[in-house]
Order: structure tokens, then C-alpha cells, then sequence
């Protein structure tokens, strides 16, 4: 797994780049529309209900397993 912590006080304010994929209980997943194998950055990514960054990752079923665990504590 390649997840990548995030603080949860960063607003994602460029959803023009981003696509919700997938929602449950208000949290989303999101994948980066133009996302280069080459970038820093993850191509998917978890907010929580107030659309604060918890998580990226390589892979939306990294971030689901995440969210599944996160829900069930």
C-alpha cells in the first residue's frame, strides 16, 4: 500500500481537476483528471464530510480498504 497522510486541514479547492468517483456517508473519493505517472502527486484521494484531505493513494481500492477500516472503529 502506498498511502499518503495527510493533515485534514487542507481545503481541496481545485475540483476542476478532481472527479468524484465514488461517496459513502458524505465522504468522497476523488481522481485526478489529467494525473502524470511521473508527478508527485496521487491520482486518488479521500474527503472527509467537511471536504477536508484525509489520505491519497495510488489506487481507488487502496482508499476504499482505508475508509472501510476507518468506518468500522
Amino acid at each position: 500500500m502506498s498511502l499518503y497522510r495527510l493533515d485534514g486541514n487542507q481545503r481541496p479547492e481545485e475540483y476542476c481537476w478532481w472527479e468524484i468517483i465514488y461517496t459513502y456517508k458524505e465522504w468522497k473519493i476523488q481522481h485526478h483528471k489529467t494525473h502524470l505517472s511521473r508527478s508527485e502527486l496521487k491520482p486518488y484521494r479521500l474527503l472527509d464530510p467537511e471536504n477536508r484531505l484525509i489520505i491519497s493513494a495510488d489506487s481507488e481500492k487502496e482508499i476504499k480498504e482505508y475508509l472501510d477500516n476507518l468506518l468500522k472503529h
